[in-house]
């Protein structure tokens, strides 16, 4: 059962849409040494003049930017170190005594970047272009648009003259719901309560069909109108837009915080619990795993940690990850952030040339994957939140496990009933056997022989075929086995198995169980 199933009586509804969207904008021909080195040929500017030449454009686009807040009556401000941009933001909008849309104020700082550097080449005798990193001014530009909501637009001042454009779909669907008349109640980021959820999810659902090239170079010519005259009339750059990270979030809406506070604590315990390296990588869209008999790659990991609104579980792998926690007391969030495209495929043209057939393809970063992006990113979302509800079963401990310790009977293929054993939750054989049932890997695609048997001998290939017959029997009774118990099914067609709702209830059970000190089960019993 999904998540949404088991919970129905427990949810206002659930609504799944993009939150934090950061944009990438780059001019492709000045984004590599060889690149700069074209363009100033084209232009007829010596390697000498390079500094001279780039730092023309750079003092511009400050001076423009100055004049453009000037003109809108915003502050320019410069601040070195750290500062909480956004918090400022919000402060700005707090302090207003109406919903101030348009402009709000461009932050100036020094950050660190890729910057077009002249080096020389001793070998060659020349002057060059290379792309190292260093220092430069970048201004943040923020507004409160009408319609997409609070976002900024930043702007590197030196070569390549990348900017960022960021967004949140959350704000984003508040003006959408204001605009459609649907009421709802909204704190932070989040909407703890919608009239109409239906709506709702068809305004996000429409997010994603979005014309992202015009939408993002609409906002910098309604912004950041500055930038392309700063270029001058030799240099007319155009912007590549790509999704440098995406957020993609899950909330179900509890009708009451007394609720969720009830069983969030299990649904994280299980989470940290039930979530190894492999489950990780299942819920994150790979088939195949790490199975372990080696080492886990080094950027896979889960972590669970404590924030001011409650206890978040979170879980990475190659750069993307995805994570639970409450927000506002009566929400719970499922989030999934992808950074690295090409861990996901897509089906599509190679290389969008539609003479050639189409295949599956790494996911590319660019915004004309984005909607594959939010259908990868939802399906990890919902596998991820069907996972942990298996942490709230409602029955006591000795129903669930009461069952598997009695003998039980299966139909064979040739229509003759089959007796197979009780199962004895103390004993180490069995005990992998639960331990197997509550692993995430087999959520996605289901498990084979295969899987079990090498489950079993902690990933040790067998020693030859007369080993390997013996251990793929052995594996087969012990699927006959928890089928008789109902904690498998088969799936049709196919030499595979998936774990049943029961399945998951009892490894869940036991996992838990196993994490409880005897003083604590006894404090519960009281």
């Amino acid at each position: 059962m999904s998540f949404e199933e088991i919970y129905t009586g427990k949810l206002f509804g659930a609504i799944r849409g993009f939150d934090r969207l950061r944009f990438r904008g780059t001019i492709l021909e000045l984004n590599t040494g060889e690149g700069i080195t074209r363009i100033l040929n084209h232009l007829h500017i010596l390697m000498k003049d390079f500094k001279v030449f780039f730092k023309s454009i750079t003092d511009t686009i400050v001076l423009n930017a100055k004049g453009y807040c000037q003109a809108n009556g915003i502050q320019y401000i410069w601040k070195l170190g750290e500062t909480d941009k956004d918090a400022m933001a919000k402060t700005l909008l707090g302090a207003s005594p109406v919903v101030r849309t348009g402009p709000l104020f461009c932050l100036a700082t020094l950050e660190n970047c890729l910057t077009a550097t002249l080096v020389s080449n001793k070998e060659a005798g020349l002057l060059e272009a290379r792309m190292l990193p260093g220092k430069c001014t970048h201004l943040y530009l923020y507004f409160n648009d009408p319609e997409y909501g609070l976002g900024h637009i930043r702007v590197q001042t030196w070569a390549p003259f990348g900017v960022h454009v960021c967004l949140n779909g959350r704000s984003w669907l508040e003006n959408q719901l204001r605009q459609e008349g649907v009421k709802y109640a909204k704190a932070e980021n989040c909407f703890p309560w919608i009239e109409d959820v239906g709506k709702a999810q068809a305004l996000l659902d429409a997010q994603r069909r979005t014309n992202w090239p015009d939408m993002l170079g609409g906002l910098l010519d309604e912004y950041a109108p500055w930038l392309a005259r700063s270029f001058g009339k030799q240099l007319r750059p155009e912007y590549y837009w790509s999704a440098d990270e995406t957020e993609f979030a899950t909330d179900y809406m509890f009708r009451s915080r007394e609720e969720l506070d009830r069983i969030f604590p299990m649904l994280v315990r299980y989470g940290m619990m039930a979530s190894d390296c492999a489950a990780v990588m299942r819920f994150l869209g790979k088939r195949q795993g790490w199975q372990g008999g080696g080492n886990a790659p080094k950027d896979l990991y889960s972590d669970s940690r404590r924030r001011y609104e409650g206890v978040r579980v979170k879980h990475y792998a190659r750069g993307n990850s995805v994570k639970a926690y409450n927000k506002q007391g009566s929400v719970l969030r499922v989030e999934t952030t992808v950074n690295e495209t090409r861990s996901f495929t897509v089906y599509r043209h190679p290389d969008d040339d539609p003479s050639r057939p189409m295949s599956w393809l790494p996911l590319r970063k660019g915004v004309a994957d984005l909607d594959r992006r939010a259908e990868i990113s939802d399906g990890i979302n919902k596998r991820y939140a069907d996972h942990i509800a298996a942490a709230d079963t409602g029955e006591r401990f000795g129903e669930v496990v009461g069952k598997v310790c009695r003998k039980a009977s299966l139909q064979g293929r040739n229509g003759k009933i089959v007796n197979v054993r009780a199962l004895r939750p103390g004993d180490p054989l069995d005990r992998r056997l639960l331990e197997f049932l509550k692993k995430g890997d087999w959520d996605l695609n289901g498990f084979a022989n295969r899987d079990l048997d090498m489950f079993l001998n902690n990933g040790r290939a067998a020693k030859d075929a007369d080993e390997k017959r013996r251990r793929s029997a052995r594996a087969s009774r012990l699927i006959r086995l928890l089928r008789a118990h109902g904690l498998v099914k088969k799936v049709p067609c196919r030499n595979r198995y998936m774990v049943t709702e029961y399945g998951h209830k009892l490894g869940t059970a036991i996992a838990l169980a196993e994490n409880v000190s005897i003083k604590k089960l006894g404090e519960k019993a009281a």
